[in-house]
């Protein structure tokens, strides 16, 4: 009986370890708050869409920011790079008019839309916020491109 309850709990051991280890756990950054004392920037959701040409694809990055300042302050989907692990930049795809462009209120947070033409086996990248274009980042998130 002893011999049975132990290949039992071994069995049981071995399944929850392979099962826990079998469990993919991707890069990315989602849902993380990034910025400095002005702004906090969330990205909470990544999706891909069909571009045009069939080596391309869309990638759309929905953000959440908040404004920290006392002032307002605009934001678009310009203050957003996107680049790969090799450092090669990717067009913002301004076409869409539901993209991020809006002046937000001071204490005010508004979700929106930045939108990426990417290579269509492009997997993940690095997704920049600077507060002015031209700036230095205040914030950098890797993020996994879903598959399509």
């Amino acid at each position: 009986m002893k011999k049975t309850i132990m290949a039992i709990l071994v069995t049981l051991l071995i399944v929850t370890t392979l099962v826990g280890c079998n469990g993919k756990k991707e890069d990315t950054d989602l849902n993380k708050a990034l910025g400095n004392k002005e702004v906090t920037v969330t990205p909470t959701k990544v999706t891909r869409e069909k571009a045009t040409s069939d080596r391309k694809e869309i990638l759309k990055v929905v953000v959440k920011v908040k404004n920290n300042a006392k002032k307002p302050m605009g934001i678009g989907a310009g203050n957003f790079t996107l680049k790969d692990d090799n450092g090669k930049n990717y067009e913002m795809y301004g076409l869409k008019t539901d993209s991020l462009g809006q002046e937000l209120a001071a204490g005010g947070t508004v979700s929106g839309n930045v939108y990426f033409e990417i290579p269509a086996d492009l997997e993940k990248g690095w997704m920049d916020y600077a507060v002015s274009i031209g700036q230095e980042p205040a914030a950098e998130w890797l993020l996994s491109f879903p598959e399509k």
